[in-house]
Formats: structure tokens, sequence, C-alpha cells
């Protein structure tokens, strides 16, 4: 924080506008690297709705990689580049209004770096670099953390540069008491203090009469109580009147200290237009998708709302460490020059996925998926997922996505998959038989992405299925049965909610229709049609979930597993997922699920208690349907969203007796089938 405090005088600000500043920052917002959920791709929205946890384990030479901290601060380098703006082309640091230094470490050697000039963002944005918290960022080849690590109170870098009376502050954080040190993480924690501890004895004991020592009492707050800024701001101002006597022997006189302010006052920056875009590959494979979601800001004045929201949407696409970007002067004007970085960790990812359920009474399933994505396969964002699903679904899919067009708006998504999967056969909401249910595909889709919120996509898929009795008579059921399918698939999806995980506002709706012919290479003609909708509501820390699914099929489409799946989770509570089949299906439930804990913590986990009310049901045939056969059943849960994605624990009931027990990872909001 002292650098970005610092750093914010030497350009120009004064004390009350920093303050303001500080005060206005949206910290929590600040530490999320990506944007708000409702401007990312529609692709990786979609992705959220997957069982997965959301670990997303960098896999290169075949060894796993894992980020170099849990927050790589894309927004807080946003925040630096949008605030510095008035001084961007200051290379050496004694040119602003007052000469400023900040020191970082170069984690590779252990040794102090001070920052005298350059790039002022990227210096600051290096000294704030809290190991393991916030990723650590390479500068002029060094990686650089947390100056604080090795120097910090720096007065040896101040005597090298003025031989005035220097006012030092001290906000070191004191030891934790022995009665605290109860963990391998608080010990070692404990040890680090200790040797920062030493270091800046050292340098406090420099000091001379001329010089002063402030030492605020911060109230225990951290080196990461960054939602605290304001709050501190006032114990600083406290420290300095206890001091204020030592402090007035520097003092001038009002005309003269008005002066200084008014020529120190940070500069004006009148916006030009852009005149160009670059945008640096060397360390992007995809750079050619960034230069796409940021053409269109050629030719127009120079807005950080509008830089910031184009690469927003860029990083969104999660291939990405930062994406960084400074104006440039050249010959023909000032343009923008952009360098994307591409995460460390990558470019291939495993992540996977877990859902158990147990109804206590000898029924019980359970779900594992592993995944791997390899991104960057060409410069504008390629990617191949390959997905192995094992448990009461068992599968392989993979699928190959690309973007291309202004923005990389369109896309195309050939992709090929077996599945199988245990499907019992209901009457009177008791099992008769189990088949064991194949399906083999192969498909393309094409879609294009109309806004972040808006998608339209087609497709076309041929596959054979197949289903073996592996419970029940065979006399009075047919043990094996085959059919060829063909189908056209189009639909729509809306989608603006604000978390795929514990939502508070937004909506989602989906409409999808398949179309099964001959024509396409199907034994019979069919058609199906599916409606998703879910609407969520906040009041405090109060959140309401409301969602319908609608699933319909006609004709004689003769496919065992194009019927709906119901069962599970918030899905008839009480059923094992995917219990239900049939030609028809409904389901209405409402979620309530209220924060408990405290939710203003920089790094905290959210959890949730919540409950459910659910009504559905499944039916062969649309002269079934009826109220009077609907299932009614609900939950109660314990959800946790951590920093690997949502985790859920419950006990779900219906009506009908069945219940079970969920330990599941995912979205509440989870796909069809």
């Amino acid at each position: 924080m002292g650098s970005v405090v610092g750093g914010l005088y030497a350009a120009g600000y004064d004390a009350e506008e920093i303050e303001a500043i500080l005060g206005q920052l949206d910290w929590k917002d600040l530490f999320e690297d990506d944007p708000a959920r409702i401007e990312r791709p529609m692709r990786r929205k979609q992705d959220e709705y997957r069982y997965l946890l959301g670990l997303k384990l960098g896999l290169r030479d075949g060894r796993i990689q894992l980020p170099r901290g849990l927050l790589q601060g894309q927004k807080l380098l946003m925040m630096l580049r949008r605030l510095l703006l008035p001084v961007w082309e200051t290379e050496e640091f004694d040119q602003l209004s007052i000469p400023f230094r900040c020191v970082g470490t170069d984690i590779g050697s252990g040794q102090p770096v001070v920052f005298d000039g350059g790039d002022l963002a990227l210096a600051i944005r290096s000294s704030m670099s809290v190991p393991a918290a916030i990723a650590p960022i390479r500068v002029n080849g060094k990686l650089m953390v947390d100056g604080g690590i090795v120097d910090q109170v720096p007065i040896d870098v101040v005597r090298h540069i003025s031989s005035a009376p220097i006012i030092a502050v001290d906000v070191s954080e004191p030891l934790l008491p022995e009665s605290n040190l109860d963990s391998p993480v608080s010990v070692t924690l404990q040890m680090i203090t200790v040797l920062m501890q030493r270091q800046t004895e050292a340098q406090l004991a420099s000091l001379g009469e001329q010089d002063t020592l402030i030492v605020p009492d911060l109230g225990g707050a951290s080196s990461t109580d960054f939602l605290r800024a304001a709050e501190l701001v006032k114990f600083g101002e406290i420290a300095a009147d206890e001091n204020i006597e030592r402090l007035r022997r520097y003092a001038v006189s009002e005309a003269d200290y008005a002066a200084w302010q008014e020529k120190r006052r940070a500069r004006r920056f009148d916006p030009p237009l852009i005149a160009f875009l670059e945008v640096v590959t060397r360390r992007s494979s995809t750079a050619g998708y960034v230069r796409d979601q940021l053409s269109g800001l050629v030719g127009q004045p120079l807005d950080t709302s509008d830089i910031e929201a184009d690469i927003g949407r860029a990083f969104g696409y999660d291939n990405y460490e930062r994406i960084d970007w400074r104006p440039e002067r050249r010959k023909d004007g000032v343009g923008l020059l952009v360098t994307p970085v591409d995460k460390g960790w990558g470019p291939n990812y495993l992540d996977f996925g877990l859902a158990l359920s147990d109804n206590f009474n000898g029924g019980s399933s359970f779900q594992l998926t592993g995944e791997l994505t390899m991104t960057g396969l060409n410069r504008y964002g390629g990617e191949w997922r390959n997905r192995l699903d094992l448990g009461r679904a068992t599968g392989l899919r993979s699928e190959y996505f690309q973007p291309w067009g202004e923005n990389g708006q369109f896309y195309l998504q050939p992709y090929a998959q077996t599945r199988s999967l245990s499907q019992p056969l209901r009457f009177d909401n008791r099992a008769f038989a189990t088949y064991r249910v194949r399906r083999d595909n192969l498909g393309t889709e094409l879609g294009v992405d109309i806004s972040p919120k808006l998608r339209l996509y087609t497709a076309l898929e041929y596959g054979r299925e197949s289903a073996r009795l592996s419970i029940g008579d065979d006399i009075l059921l047919p043990e094996r049965i085959s059919d060829n399918y063909g189908l056209w698939r189009g639909g729509v999806i809306r989608d603006s909610l604000d978390s795929a995980s514990f939502p508070s506002r937004g909506s989602r709706f989906a409409l999808q229709g398949e179309l099964y012919r001959q024509a396409l290479g199907s034994d019979s003609d069919g058609e199906s049609l599916d409606l998703v909708w879910d609407k969520a509501l906040s009041r405090g820390a109060s959140n309401y979930l409301f969602s319908t699914r609608l699933h319909s099929s006609w004709g004689e489409p003769g496919l065992l597993q194009e019927g709906n799946l119901l069962g599970g989770f918030t899905r008839l509570s009480g059923y094992g997922d995917r219990e239900l089949y049939g030609d028809q299906s409904a389901l209405f439930r409402s979620v309530y699920y209220r924060r408990f804990g405290n939710a203003e913590e920089l790094f905290s986990v959210p959890a949730y208690l919540g409950v459910s009310l659910e009504s559905g049901a499944v039916w062969q045939s649309r002269g079934e349907v009826s109220a009077d056969s609907l299932i009614y059943a609900g939950s109660v849960f314990l959800g946790v969203d951590t920093f690997f994605g949502p985790i859920f624990l419950g006990y779900g009931h219906a009506d009908t007796g069945a219940s079970s027990w969920y330990l599941s990872f995912g979205s509440l909001l989870q796909p069809r089938n």
C-alpha cells in the first residue's frame, strides 16, 4: 500500500485526493482477476455449469504446474494505469512532482531492486506482490515481489537521493503471541516476520535527531488489509497528530506551501485519438485473439473505461496471466501498446469433478470426471478439450473449439463422444428394469455470440445408440435395442447471471430444439424441445433462485436416451442422480440460501446455508402429463464457494419416500443431462 500512496503523491495527487481514491476503490473487485461474469465470453459461462472443481491445474512437459499466487493482479494493474495516466510519458522518477522510489525484491536472487525510472505503474504493481497472495510480476527480466521482504523501511534508499531530514513511517506487523503459534503456517510466518523486523530495526537505528519516526497503531491490520484502506488513513492521521511538535520544525509558510502544491499538482491528461494498436506477440500464442477484441479502439479517443472493458473481455477468455497496456507516442500519433502474457502454468490444464449420493439403504452412486484442455493452439484462441467420465455414467468426449471473426464472436466446434449410463425404467415410482445405454456420435456446432450475454447456435450430429437390459425380465422386455440417428439442433442462450455458483441477480434463458430425420441418417423421425429458465434475486445476505426446466419429445425417434433425466440434488432431491427418465418432463424449484460469516474479508471463502422446494415429474407420453402425478421434494444443504469452485453437502427427501445424502462439486445450475 505504501508504494501506491507514495506513487500517487509523486504523480501530483494531494492527500485529500488520495484519501478519496482509497475510499472509493472497490477493493473486493480489484482482487478478483476475472471481469464481472456478465462480461465474460459465453464459452466460459457455459464451462461454469459443469461438474468440475475449477482447479485448472497446469500441465507442461508432463509435470503439474500451479499459479504463483492466488491472484494475478490484472485489475490492480489496470487501476494503476488509469490513475497514473497523466504521467505516462515520465521516464525518470526524479522528474515527477517530487522524486520517487519504490523497492521490490528479485525473488530469483533475493536481492532488493530500487525502481528509479521506467514504467511507474509496473514498478508499483511489483511492490504490491505479497508472496502467495498476489503473484509476482516480471519487470526488466526479473521476477519481482514485495520489497518489504528485504527492505520494509527503505531509509537507506532515501539517504542515497537526498540529505534532507527523513520522516519515516514504520508499519511493520508485530510478532504473534506464542499462544497463536499453533500450526506450521503460523510458525513459518512468524519466522519471516522475525527476519523482516531485524532488517527494519537496523534501518531505524540510522535515524538521527533531525529525523522523525512515526509508528501508527494499525489495530491489527496486515499487509493484505486493503479493504481497510480508508480506515488506516485515520490511524495515520492520529499518529501524525501525536508527533505534531516534531513535525512543525519542517513547516514553511502557508504561501510557500500553497505555491509548492500548485506546482506539483497532477497534470491534466487530454485524451488523444488512438492512432494505432500494436499487440506484442512474444509472450502469448493467442495474441491475434486479443488484437481482434481491441481492434475497434483505433480512431477513438483514448478512454480508459473502453480500454479496460475490451481488455476485460479478452482476459475473460481465461488463457492469460495478465493483459497489460500503455500509451506509446510515435510519428503517426499516440497509440496503444498491448502485451498479453499467457498463463505461466499453462497452456494445458487439468480439472476434476466429483458427485456422490447415498440413500443409506443400499442405493448409492458416484460420478468422477477428469478433463484436459489444451489452449493456445493458434493465434486466434483455438483449444482442444478431452473429458473422461467414470461412475454411473461413463464416457469420453473430445471437442475442438475455434473462434474467429471480429471480436472472436463466431465459433466452430466439431466433437466426438461415446457415453454409457445405467438408466432405470420406473412404473408407479418403482424401478422395474435397468438398461445400460450407450451412445456414440460425431457432430459439429456452429454459433455466434451476439454479445457476452447472447448466443445463437446450430449443429448437425450423427450417431448410433444401443441399450442392453442389465436388470429385468428379458421375456417381457427386449434384451437389446439399437438405433441410428441423425439430427439437426438449434438454440438460443441468454445468460446475465452474476454467478454460476451462488447467483444473487440476473437471469438465464435457454431454448433448444432438435429434429431427427431419416434424411440425416435417422432410422425414424422425431422432435424434441427443451426450455431452461433461472432467475436470481437477493436482499441483504439472503438469496433466492427460481428455476424451470421443461422437456418434450414427440414423433417416433426411438431413442431411449433422448428423454429428459431428473433426480439428484435440487432436481427432485431424494432421488439418485439422473434416476428418473421420460419423454416428457417438468421441474420447478425455488432455492433459498443465506451467506454467513464475514463477507468483508478480502480472501474470505463464502459459505451458505440453504433449502430448496421442488416439484416435477417425468412422463412417457404427452397424454400422461398431469399435475396429479407431480413429485414434491426438497433439500437442506451447506454450500461453500471455494477458490476451486462450489461444494455442496446436502440431504434431500421426496414425498414418494425417496431420500438421499449428496456431496457435489459444481454449479447449482446444472446442465440438462
